[in-house]
Formats: C-alpha cells, structure tokens, sequence
C-alpha cells in the first residue's frame, strides 16, 4: 500500500512535459512561442540565443554571447494565467512587444496582457 502511495505521488513528475521557448529568435524581442497551456510539474525551458534577456520568473539577465545559449527551467506549480515581460532596458522591450503568457484564458488572454503591456 505504501508503494502504491508513493508510485502515484511521481504520476505527475512521469507524466510532465517540457515546453522549450525560445528568448530572442533571430535577435528579435521575442519569446517563440509566445503562449503555452501547461500542467501543474510541466517545465518550461527558456533558452536564450540573443543578447541579454530576463524573464518574469526571475531568471535574472541571461546573457547569450558567442555560441553561449543560456537556458532557465521554470517547473509548473499552478494552473492559473501567469503573464511575463521582459524588464531590460527600463521595460522597453515589453513595450515592443516581448510578452509570454503561460497559462492564459478566455477572460484573461495574451492578446489582451500584450496589448496593455505595449500601451504602458
């Protein structure tokens, strides 16, 4: 019973997916893609291939320099929207548009979290 019990507490963790997002794409302000629908214990790797950019899990600056592609893995804790702006240069980059949404929904969507982001 007890190794039925703990066999069920790694469901979860067997059955998580990785969603690989890419920060900057052919030196663009982007994230690729700009929206994912997770489960809670899915990650999300950002890799980072241009320039110096952060993002709203607290990744800190991740500088991609040279051949260097920075990676943060955020694991999955809730299934509620989260929105994430990218802050460098005094949230100018949001304002351009280098937006993410992770689990957004029909009230509360990227389109509209991106929208407000670019008009701030």
């Amino acid at each position: 019973m007890l190794f039925t019990a703990a066999l069920l507490t790694l469901i979860p963790i067997i059955l998580a997916a990785d969603h690989p997002v890419t920060v900057g794409l052919n030196g663009g302000l982007t994230f690729t893609p700009n929206q994912i629908a997770a489960d809670i214990g899915d990650t999300l790797t950002f890799t980072f291939v241009s320039k110096n950019r952060p993002n709203g899990f607290d990744s800190g600056f991740q500088p991609a320099l040279g051949t260097a592609t920075p990676q943060f893995v955020y694991t999955v804790v809730d299934t509620d929207p989260h929105f994430v702006s990218c802050m460098q240069a005094a949230g100018a980059h949001c304002r351009a548009g280098m937006n993410f949404a992770l689990n957004p929904t029909a009230t509360m969507t990227f389109d509209d979290f991106n929208s407000n982001a670019m008009a701030s």
